[in-house]
């Protein structure tokens, strides 16, 4: 198996992971980007790798209901998370198998693609098709927020050499923090960011980093692509 869903069932089923609140580089797309550059904050909005819905609520609740939202993931338990949140419309979250279609699951189509740390779970294959159904589910103009991780990140953790898929196996910390197999895919520039996403007009790219602990667990950064159809 070259998918991490092993490791996010474990982290979501026993060891209690979900965001609590948005990111803060989520937080500024929507303020920076969304209300003042582009003046777009109504419309529906599919949260690819939803997790517990954090982001999907913060977008709904920041616009004012303006923005709609829509999920889906790949952690089975979700379902229940989703279920017993009162500001989740539980029909239009869907848990779905790793690497398969979700076109289908949706009758409307989207005005915002917003995904958060969740595309470079998915090999080259994967990640083409993927990137080409998100585009045909879009309006003309829909926005698309994604983020990448940066080819140095994980470079204190045991990581192979990129197999023939595209992906990296990450396993083993030098802190013994995570113990569980990841496969990632790494985005190694900003002229790679913008080809992988080439079926979107770029508006704006940069990256992030959440902490970068130069003795601890080394970088984490993650490039960020915002585009438009």
């Amino acid at each position: 198996m070259d998918n991490s869903l092993l490791a996010y069932v474990t982290k979501y089923d026993t060891q209690g992971y979900g965001l609590q609140f948005p990111d803060g580089h989520v937080i500024r797309f929507y303020e920076r980007i969304l209300n003042f550059a582009l003046n777009k904050t109504s419309g529906n909005l599919l949260d690819f790798g939803c997790g517990n819905g954090v982001h999907s609520k913060y977008f709904a609740k920041r616009s004012g209901g303006g923005i709609r939202p829509f999920g889906i993931d790949i952690v089975p338990s979700l379902e229940q998370i989703w279920r017993d949140d009162e500001l989740i419309c539980e029909k239009d979250f869907h848990i779905i198998e790793p690497n398969s279609s979700f076109s289908h699951l949706f009758d409307e189509k989207m005005d915002f693609i917003f995904a958060n740390q969740s595309l470079y779970y998915l090999n080259n294959q994967n990640f083409n098709s993927t990137i080409k159904e998100l585009y045909n589910l879009c309006n003309d103009g829909a926005i698309i927020f994604a983020t990448m991780m940066a080819s140095e990140c994980y470079d204190l953790y045991e990581k192979s050499k990129p197999l023939p898929n595209g992906l990296t196996h990450i396993q083993g910390t030098p802190t013994n923090r995570m113990s569980e197999n990841s496969y990632i895919r790494f985005t190694h520039s900003i002229e790679e960011l913008k080809s992988d996403f080439s079926l979107f007009e770029p508006l704006y790219w940069g990256d992030y980093t959440p902490i970068n602990l130069y003795n601890f667990e080394g970088s984490s950064r993650h490039f960020i692509f915002i585009g438009r159809k």
